[in-house]
């Protein structure tokens, strides 16, 4: 088996169904605020999600550029994959949302805050205007698609990389050297900011680096760390229990952590083709905020029993990620990409 089929072969699209459900999760349970969910809320980390997100972008994306024909190509990919259902989601919470909003239909349109969103949103700046105007008022927060900010720190990711291989391939930078500068810069921006309280800012693109670069290292090392998998594991998991939950630092954890999504991409072997039937992550990642935030607002985690109103929440995102899948984002995947669908079908 060749090296290139040997990487191909993992448990990323299991991983990646277990982060995106997480948030879905988590966000279920915040955004709902029904009480009889909250004890539940401990066992699903968002923060720890995304991270596993970055390690895994990072991953991807550097073997993604390595068999890239040319510049041009890469972008063209990364802007397909993310984009489609990207702009998808806007428009239709756009559109869709106007139905309940407390305005009339004509100054909902007109309104200069629908436009606001609708720039903000499609140029990957949310935080500029989370909201549409007369929508989710009486919610906790206004926002119809608070996980979207993730987007633009993947944007970026799509954007450094070629600049990363730039300084290796023309600068003749030492890989490994350029892996440790950003992992350093990285995990000192984000415990500063976490030192003045303010992570907000502390998750930023910066912050995010050392999982992103983590994941990249770890891509261009995959054959030693399959050898040594089983013997690195434990003191790993010893680490990221240290550094998580009795120091709460962000020191080594990238690392630590990022080897324990590793490892379980790499064993267990019956999940291998746990994506046979399609990659829903993304969809799951991209919709469940706006529909949870809808059924708040029609009031129906009050109205309905929780365990009714939970499911239905998760079936439509899960019917609308299957959706997405196949009539949004299929199309616009590479010939390579689409192949590999192919023969997992088969």
């Amino acid at each position: 088996m060749s090296d290139l089929n040997k990487i191909n072969i993992n448990n990323f699209d299991f991983l990646r169904i277990v982060f995106a459900s997480t948030v879905a999760f988590a966000h279920l349970i915040e955004l709902s605020e029904i009480q009889a969910l909250e004890p539940y809320k401990i066992y699903f980390n968002t923060r720890l999600a995304i991270d596993g997100f970055f390690i895994i972008s990072g991953f991807l994306i550097a073997k993604s550029y390595e068999n890239s024909k040319t510049l041009k190509d890469y972008i063209i990919r990364r802007a397909k994959r993310i984009i489609p259902a990207y702009v998808v989601v806007i428009l239709l919470s756009a559109i869709l949302f106007s139905f309940i909003s407390t305005n009339s239909f004509s100054d909902y349109f007109s309104n200069s805050q629908f436009w606001n969103y609708l720039f903000a949103n499609l140029s990957f700046q949310n935080y500029l205007e989370p909201c549409l105007p007369g929508v989710l008022e009486a919610n906790k927060i206004c926002a119809i698609n608070g996980a979207l900010w993730t987007i633009k720190i993947e944007e970026a990711f799509y954007l450094s990389v070629p600049i990363f291989y730039w300084f290796v391939r023309v600068k003749k930078l030492n890989f490994y050297l350029l892996i440790l500068i950003v992992y350093v810069l990285s995990v000192t921006y984000y415990s500063y900011f976490m030192s003045i309280d303010n992570y907000r800012i502390a998750k930023q693109l910066p912050g995010a680096l050392a999982f992103f670069a983590t994941g990249i290292m770890f891509y261009k090392n995959v054959s030693l760390l399959s050898k040594w998998k089983d013997y690195i594991i434990i003191p790993c998991l010893l680490l990221f229990i240290l550094e998580q939950y009795v120091f709460q630092t962000q020191l080594l954890k990238p690392i630590v952590f990022g080897f324990m999504v590793f490892y379980i991409a790499y064993s267990f072997k019956f999940l291998n083709h746990f994506g046979k039937y399609g990659d829903f992550t993304y969809g799951i990642y991209i919709y469940h905020f706006p529909i949870i935030q809808l059924f708040v607002s029609l009031g129906l985690f009050k109205t309905l029993h929780p365990v009714i109103v939970c499911t239905s929440v998760l079936m439509i995102t899960l019917i609308l990620a299957v959706l997405s899948w196949h009539f949004i984002e299929i199309p616009y995947l590479s010939k390579n990409r689409r192949l590999r669908q192919k023969k997992l079908w088969s």
